[in-house]
């Protein structure tokens, strides 16, 4: 019996663990196409949570993009319904009014240059007109032969900082500083002449910046550079599509009140109806035979912070 039982598994035993081994292979298979499912499951689940976070990121971005959009919008509507009246009296409480128009009067562009900035400066020269311009930084090789130009056709070349963003320039006083050296260097670069002229974004009166503001004013001391405000708005600093005839009206309507008016324009890409109006108000004052000048070291000092504090 124990012979054919011998037999029996001899003969069988291979079979048995043949089926042995291919149920194990089954099972590990099966555990193997499951582990497989649960992968795909996680990585399905993974790139969801990238493209949430993706997302996300790109959500935050346009957030910080619209409230620095903003700071300057309402440092700018700021900066206009806060002008105040600088000349060098108090007309109201002294009970005097200007009747005379101005001795001399100066037409000054920010934010360029720019494909109107060329405008401009073509038709300053028809009307043999000279101007100031206060100039950002950029990038484009064909807006940097501008710097060039204004200065070889004789009018002045200013600096309006390099970034132009409020809260990066107006973060520290070494972010102004830097600021300052970089548009700087970048108009010498172009031209083979430092500026000596400023107009801070938003003007010396800004409300944007939360440090003093005569913290900037000493550094621009020290370099011996003078800063320059506005006294009469033509209005297209908030308002792209602002009509012609309304910059117009802006640009002359105080004239008058002033000893030494000047106007601030902007010559942005997108300021084309500035262009339209440039003509008429050039002819307007040319008929008063009020000289047109840019900016020199012989003219009135017009700054807002000097004058509200």
């Amino acid at each position: 019996m124990r012979v054919q039982r011998l037999k029996r598994l001899l003969l069988f035993g291979p079979y048995v663990a043949f089926l042995v081994a291919i149920v194990l292979v089954i099972i590990l298979g099966a555990l193997l196409i499951r582990q497989d499912q649960r992968i795909d499951v996680l990585e399905e689940e993974l790139g969801h949570l990238t493209m949430n976070q993706n997302s996300l990121i790109e959500k935050v971005s346009s957030v910080d993009s619209s409230v620095d959009e903003l700071k300057s919008a309402v440092g700018a509507i700021s900066n206009e319904l806060s002008l105040v009246d600088i000349s060098a009296y108090d007309r109201e409480e002294k009970g005097i009014v200007r009747t005379a128009w101005p001795k001399k009067v100066y037409l000054t562009f920010d934010d360029g240059p720019s494909p109107n900035t060329s405008k401009i400066l073509d038709i300053l020269d028809e009307y043999g007109v000279k101007a100031s311009f206060f100039v950002v930084g950029t990038d484009n090789p064909e807006y940097r032969k501008l710097y060039k130009r204004i200065v070889d056709e004789g009018h002045t070349l200013c600096m309006h900082s390099y970034s132009h963003r409020y809260n990066e320039i107006y973060s520290s006083v070494d972010a102004f500083t830097k600021d300052l050296d970089r548009i700087s260097d970048l108009i010498y670069e172009e031209t083979g002449e430092r500026p000596v002229y400023y107009r801070f974004p938003g003007g010396s009166s800004n409300s944007v910046s939360r440090i003093p503001m005569s913290d900037f004013i000493e550094v621009l001391d020290e370099r011996g550079i003078t800063y320059f405000d506005w006294n009469v708005v033509a209005g297209d600093a908030t308002n792209p599509m602002l009509p012609a005839e309304q910059i117009v009206e802006n640009s002359l309507c105080d004239l008058n009140e002033f000893e030494e008016a000047m106007i601030l324009f902007h010559d942005l890409s997108n300021k084309t109806s500035t262009v339209e109006a440039l003509p008429e108000i050039i002819e307007a004052i040319q008929e008063k035979d009020i000289p047109i000048e840019p900016i020199d070291e012989n003219t009135m000092i017009i700054q807002h912070y000097t004058n509200t504090h």
